[in-house]
């Protein structure tokens, strides 16, 4: 859990890093997409390992931190599409980023139901 973790921040610390590079040197917004993905996948996998328990008490700091930056990070990120004119645009990368997040735990859902009915079909073999 240690290294998944630190692996996170690191993710989050470079995404972070290069959307502020990126708001300072670019007017396109579209140079900040992916950065902005890396960040919301970031903060689904801090809530999984959250939610799966047994953090030392260094991760809990860590991940608390890390949930602090991506969501100040966010927010400039938000404030960069606002004052672009581009609100609208923010709202829609969000609302595309928890579609295809819903889209992926349905099919994983899929994916564990259809293993477990082949583990139970072999069982009655």
């Amino acid at each position: 859990m240690i290294a998944e973790i630190s692996a996170i921040v690191a993710g989050v610390n470079m995404a972070s890093n290069a959307i502020k590079k990126a708001a300072s040197t670019a007017d396109d917004l579209s140079t900040i997409g992916t950065f902005l993905s890396k960040l919301g996948g970031a903060e689904v996998e801090l809530a999984k390992a959250q939610n799966a328990g047994g953090l030392s008490e260094a991760d809990a700091v860590k991940a608390a931190l890390a949930r602090k930056q991506i969501a100040d990070t966010m927010q400039e990120v938000k404030d960069l599409f606002t004052i672009s004119g581009n609100g609208h645009l923010y709202q829609q990368c969000m609302q595309e980023m928890a579609n295809a997040r819903k889209a992926k735990q349905e099919e994983l859902a899929r994916a564990a139901a259809k293993n477990k009915k082949f583990w139970k079909d072999m069982r009655q073999i």
